[in-house]
């Protein structure tokens, strides 16, 4: 909008703040309910962050927050379990066959649901309800087809970089200088 003084680029980067910060912090509180139940993994997130960003004066910088493989792996089971948009849809703006050969008409909504692929026994295993982190070390990183959490194809959230080293930078930073606890002892169901 040129009269408002506000170019493309503009819109883009508030388009990232935007769009990226209610879904990242839902992210991050997720994150809490899930490294509060489970000590061993604050643990090791406490340890790789000392190993690699430091204790004192750390060094957070986005060199050092992409070494954090295991945090690394914790974000993605956090996000497999809890994605912030747990449903999507697109529509069809023409006549289109998806690969499998099914048709889809002009006009009609195509959904999936992030949530329900993240805990699908028939693409994760019979462990897909656990928070498992280690599922994800060591490993490629799955197909965005299989881990739509950031959608997939030519609509990938560019946000996805950023996203996961807010994620990673908030755990490293606020695990080894605070006690979370979940003092209302929630289900972790969503309503």
């Amino acid at each position: 909008c040129r009269p408002c003084g506000v170019d493309e680029l503009g819109y883009v980067v508030m388009n990232f703040v935007i769009a990226g910060r209610a879904t990242t912090a839902l992210a991050v509180s997720w994150g809490f309910y899930r490294v509060i139940k489970r000590p061993e993994v604050i643990q090791n997130i406490v340890k790789e962050g000392a190993d690699i960003c430091g204790n004192d004066h750390a060094d957070y910088t986005y060199d050092k927050i992409s070494e954090l493989r295991y945090t690394d792996a914790v974000v993605m089971e956090i996000l497999r379990l809890h994605p912030s948009v747990p449903d999507d849809h697109k529509y069809a703006v023409k006549d289109d066959v998806l690969p499998d050969g099914t048709f889809i008409p002009a006009g009609s909504a195509v959904a999936w649901l992030p949530l329900a692929m993240g805990r699908d026994k028939n693409i994760w295993g019979d462990d897909a309800a656990e928070f498992k982190p280690e599922r994800f070390l060591n490993v490629k990183e799955p197909s965005m087809y299989k881990y739509p959490v950031f959608n997939a194809g030519p609509r990938t959230c560019l946000g996805k970089p950023m996203a996961f080293n807010t994620m990673k930078l908030t755990l490293a930073y606020l695990l080894p200088k605070f006690d979370f606890r979940d003092s209302i002892g929630h289900s972790g169901e969503y309503k």
